[in-house]
């Protein structure tokens, strides 16, 4: 699945890089950074495992008019309930992101996107969930609205379906799953 996601981000990639150098109409900037919070809004989990809290800095790596490359690092609160007899606890996990998002070329009105996405981090303190691993692997795909402030800045609101696991690598692999509620600051262009 990783593998796949990773394939799906190499070949955004390469056709950001076709697509930019191919258009007649130069490339969108890319200069932007991007601080965010994550906040846990609704669990799709069955079972209760706690709740990561997430704050980010991201950055463009690659864009063209509609389709950008985006990097954030994260920092997780990581709360984890206990789990039969496994003690929960908390902890912080610190890791990267990287997504795809594609919005409509409509400037400067609100702009819509979707992006999708995939990372990893590694929980100093406790597992997450606690019957997991201290390495977790995390998925992600969104909707939300970059808001024009100024020329130079926007806020952002987007409902994010977060997945996070360890992918097998370990003998437990509970997992959880999340919509999460994704409230950014965005400068530059």
């Amino acid at each position: 699945m990783f593998k796949g996601i990773a394939k799906f981000c190499l070949s955004a990639t390469m056709a950001l890089g076709a697509g930019a150098a191919a258009s007649e109409e130069p490339a969108a900037p890319c200069d932007y950074r991007q601080a965010a919070v994550s906040l846990p809004a609704i669990q799709v989990s069955s079972a209760e495992v706690g709740h990561p809290w997430r704050a980010m800095y991201g950055y463009c790596l690659l864009g063209s008019k509609r389709l950008v490359l985006h990097q954030d690092w994260v920092l997780s609160y990581l709360d984890a309930e206990p789990i039969g007899s496994i003690p929960g606890g908390t902890g912080i996990g610190i890791g990267t992101d990287l997504l795809v998002r594609w919005h409509p070329d409509w400037r400067p009105s609100l702009v819509p996107y979707i992006d999708v996405g995939g990372g990893i981090q590694f929980a100093a303190g406790n597992s997450f969930p606690a019957d997991g691993s201290r390495w977790m692997f995390t998925l992600h795909g969104g909707a939300g609205w970059l808001i024009p402030l100024r020329r130079d800045r926007q806020a952002s609101v987007t409902l994010r379906y977060l997945h996070i696991s360890n992918a097998g690598v370990a003998d437990n692999n509970s997992g959880y799953d999340v919509v999460h509620l994704v409230l950014g600051w965005r400068w530059g262009r």
